[in-house]
């Protein structure tokens, strides 16, 4: 399994303890916040690591190197981070994804336990979803589920496009090789219709009918996915 990293993303509102935007570099208590989620990926059965770039994207290299703790690193640029959808960060690193993939971001903080219980499903395609934090299934920005029988039915950010909401996604998704290409065939299709500013989930949401995801839910429920000053407060208080 190979897992890839979203890390193309420019974070405005982070600019004022970020000057660069790069999120994932940032440190919180002395780490940086890409190393949470390099750390426990190293733990795992995990070929390489794949990471995808747009602002000053020499930074992470200079920063990591080709390789994490014995892992081997590879660099995807992706020319299209300023004004695309991050869908496009996936189609850029397509030719990674000749396996099993496990995807996250770079600014995403997550309990090491839920992470675990996410690894251990036998799942073949599942996002880990929270489904305690109810306050957040009605915030505009999580991306949103609505699952059926144990199977996601809808993903989307607007509640409105859902059935119902029954858990926001946290960050964290596995997909086998059909899975993970048959969002690639769906990033494909909208990038010939001209829809080429789409988020990841909407890709996603494109093969629900045809592939099984499954929820994967988590038990603890402590993450973070820092946007914000704020956020990154509210972190560094509670890691």
């Amino acid at each position: 399994m190979r897992v890839i990293i979203y890390a193309a993303g420019i974070s405005r509102r982070l600019k004022s303890v970020a000057g660069n935007g790069l999120k994932g570099l940032l440190k919180l208590n002395g780490k940086r916040i890409i190393e949470y989620q390099l750390d426990w990926i190293v733990t795992q059965s995990i070929s390489d690591i794949v990471i995808v770039l747009g602002l000053e994207h020499e930074l992470y290299k200079e920063t990591f190197g080709d390789s994490y703790k014995g892992i081997s690193i590879i660099y995807v640029y992706n020319p299209d981070y300023k004004d695309k959808g991050n869908m496009l960060s996936l189609w850029h690193a397509r030719e990674y994804c000749d396996t099993d993939v496990l995807f996250t971001t770079s600014d995403l903080i997550c309990d090491y336990e839920d992470i675990a219980g996410f690894n251990n499903s036998e799942h073949q395609n599942k996002i880990l979803i929270d489904n305690k934090s109810v306050d957040l299934f009605r915030d505009s920005d999580p991306v949103k589920v609505s699952i059926n029988d144990g199977i996601i039915t809808g993903i989307h950010k607007n509640k409105s496009q859902l059935k119902s909401v029954d858990g926001v996604a946290i960050g964290l998704y596995q997909f086998s090789f059909a899975g993970i290409n048959g969002i690639i065939s769906v990033i494909e299709e909208n990038i010939k219709k001209g829809l080429d500013d789409l988020s990841l989930y909407y890709a996603i949401g494109g093969i629900l009918s045809d592939y099984e995801v499954n929820p994967v839910f988590a038990k603890k429920c402590l993450w973070f996915d820092i946007d914000t000053p704020s956020d990154l407060h509210n972190a560094n208080n509670s890691i």
